[in-house]
C-alpha cells in the first residue's frame, strides 16, 4: 500500500465529509469521535479500517456536568490515547461560553464545552494543522465573545490564524474548485503552526467570476427510472394540491409592462384585506410585509377574491390550508418575469415552516430535514439521499450502499446529510491551508 502523505483526526465525525477530504489529498485517518448511533455505523461501512470513539471525553477526561478533568485510564494521558497526527479536523457542536474567568486565560473560559475537548487534544498533541467548521452563525454579533476565545485559544497555543472568518459556500465555488449546486453557509477556522518564514493567517475567497446561476440541479440528479422506490419521494395529495393552488395564483397575477409581477416580499393569504392590520407593538419589518399584502391584495383584489372560493380537492380551499401554506414566496422573478413564464414545476419548490418558497433550479437550498427537501418541479418528486450525498461531494452510490446495507432510513439519511462537513469545499481548505503552513507533504 502507499504510505500516506499525512495522518488526521475526525472529531464529531458525523459520516466523514472530512475524512472523504483529507483521504483524497493523501491523508489517512488514525482516529475518529462520533457519538450519534446511526452515524456510527454509517462512517463505520464506509472507513472499515478507521478506530470510532463514541465519546471524546472517554479521551479527555472531562465530566459532563461539572466540566472538572477526571481520568478513567489511570496513568495513560491523552498524549497516549490519541494517536500521534498531521492534522486535526472537527466540525464541532458550539455552546456559548462563559464569560468569567477572564485573569485564568482564555482556556478556562471554554471548560465543560466541546471546544474545551478540542483544544485539550490540540495542547497534547501540537498537530500541524487544525480545521475547525461551524454554522456561519458562529461569526455572528451574538457570538462575539465565543468567536474571540477560539481565534485567541488557538493563537495561544501557537497557531496562525484568521480573526477574520472565512464564510464559504459550495455553491460560489466552480466545479473544477469542488463547488456543488446548494447554499451552504458554513465558517472555516483554518489554523497552522507558526514557523520561520510564512505566518499569514489564510484568508479564502469563492471562485473569482463564478456565476452560481450557471448550476443546473439536473445535472446532479439521477433518471427517474434507475430509482426503485420513486413513489417514496413524490408529494402527497395534499402537497400536490398546496401547489396546484399556488400554480394557479402564480399565472392568474396579470403583469401590466412590468409593474404588476409577483412580488418577491411573501406573500400572506390571511393578510389579503383592504386595510392592513397591524397591531400596536408590531416590528417594522413585519409592518412593511402587511401593508405590502394589502396593497398587492388591493391591486389584484378581482382575481384573488375568485382565487379564493376554489376548491383543491380534499384539501379545499385556500384558506383550509395549514397556515404555512398559506404563505409564499416567488423567488424566480429574474427567470420567470411575466405571466406566460410562471411556472412552479419549471423551478425548485421548498415545504417551510414559514412557507412554501420556489426559486429557479439552479442550486438548492441547504439540505436539512426530510420535511424541508427539496422538491424539484420538473421531477415532481423531492431528492434522494444519494442525490444529497452528491450534492455534498461524497461518493453517491458508495453513500447510498451503505445506508442501505445497515439500515438506515430516509429521515435519519437527510438528518445526517443536512449535519455533514461539504466534502468539497473542506478539500479546497484543506489544500489551501496546506500551502499557506508549508506542508512537508507539499515538498
Amino acid at each position: 500500500m502507499k504510505k500516506p502523505a499525512f495522518r488526521f483526526i475526525d472529531l464529531f465525525a458525523g459520516i466523514g465529509g472530512f475524512h472523504h477530504a483529507l483521504e483524497a489529498e493523501g491523508g489517512q485517518c488514525v482516529l475518529a469521535v462520533e457519538r450519534d448511533a446511526d452515524c456510527q455505523k454509517v462512517y463505520r461501512e464506509l472507513f472499515p479500517d478507521t478506530e470510532i470513539v463514541d465519546d471524546i471525553r472517554s479521551i479527555t477526561f472531562i465530566d459532563e456536568e461539572t466540566g472538572e478533568e477526571r481520568n478513567q485510564y489511570g496513568e495513560r494521558s491523552v498524549d497516549e490515547l490519541v494517536p500521534d497526527h498531521d492534522v486535526l479536523c472537527a466540525g464541532f457542536p458550539c455552546q456559548p461560553f462563559s464569560k468569567s474567568g477572564y485573569q485564568e486565560g482564555t482556556r478556562d473560559q471554554t471548560r465543560g464545552t466541546l471546544f474545551y475537548d478540542i483544544m485539550t487534544i490540540v495542547l497534547a498533541k501540537k498537530p500541524q494543522f487544525v480545521i475547525l467548521e461551524n454554522v456561519r452563525n458562529l461569526t455572528g454579533p451574538r457570538h462575539t465573545h465565543t468567536w474571540k476565545t477560539i481565534i485567541d485559544s488557538l493563537t495561544d497555543a501557537g497557531y496562525v490564524v484568521s480573526s477574520k472568518p472565512n464564510v464559504l459556500s459550495p455553491h460560489l465555488f466552480s466545479p473544477e474548485d469542488g463547488g456543488a449546486p446548494q447554499v451552504r453557509d458554513r465558517v472555516f477556522i483554518l489554523a497552522y503552526r507558526r514557523n520561520k518564514t510564512g505566518n499569514t493567517p489564510l484568508q479564502l475567497r469563492p471562485t473569482p467570476g463564478f456565476n452560481p446561476d450557471s448550476w443546473r440541479i439536473e445535472d446532479f440528479l439521477d433518471d427517474d427510472a434507475q430509482i426503485p422506490n420513486l413513489a417514496d419521494y413524490k408529494p402527497s395529495k395534499d402537497e400536490m394540491a398546496w401547489l396546484r393552488a399556488w400554480q394557479a395564483f402564480a399565472k392568474g397575477i396579470k403583469t401590466d409592462y412590468g409593474k404588476r409581477k409577483l412580488p418577491g416580499f411573501p406573500i400572506w393569504v390571511d393578510e389579503f384585506q383592504v386595510t392592513p392590520n397591524i397591531p400596536s407593538g408590531t416590528p417594522k419589518w413585519k409592518q412593511n410585509f402587511l401593508e405590502k399584502n394589502s396593497k398587492f391584495y388591493v391591486e389584484n383584489r378581482e382575481f384573488i377574491d375568485e382565487w379564493l372560493t376554489r376548491t383543491w380537492g380534499q384539501s379545499g380551499t385556500v384558506k383550509d390550508f395549514p397556515p404555512s401554506r398559506r404563505k409564499f414566496e416567488w423567488q424566480a422573478r429574474k427567470t420567470q418575469p411575466f405571466r406566460k413564464d410562471r411556472n412552479l414545476f419549471n423551478l425548485v419548490i421548498q415545504l417551510r415552516p414559514s412557507g412554501i418558497r420556489v426559486k429557479p433550479a439552479s442550486y438548492l437550498p441547504a439540505l436539512v430535514a426530510i420535511t424541508q427537501t427539496s422538491i424539484i418541479g420538473s421531477r415532481k418528486r423531492r431528492i434522494t439521499p444519494k442525490e444529497g450525498a452528491r450534492l455534498q461531494g461524497m461518493p453517491a452510490d458508495k453513500f447510498a450502499k451503505a445506508i442501505k446495507r445497515v439500515g438506515i432510513r430516509d429521515a435519519a439519511a437527510y438528518k445526517q446529510l443536512g449535519n455533514a462537513v461539504n466534502v468539497g469545499v473542506a478539500r479546497f481548505t484543506a489544500k489551501a491551508l496546506f500551502k499557506a503552513g508549508q506542508a512537508p507533504w507539499l515538498h
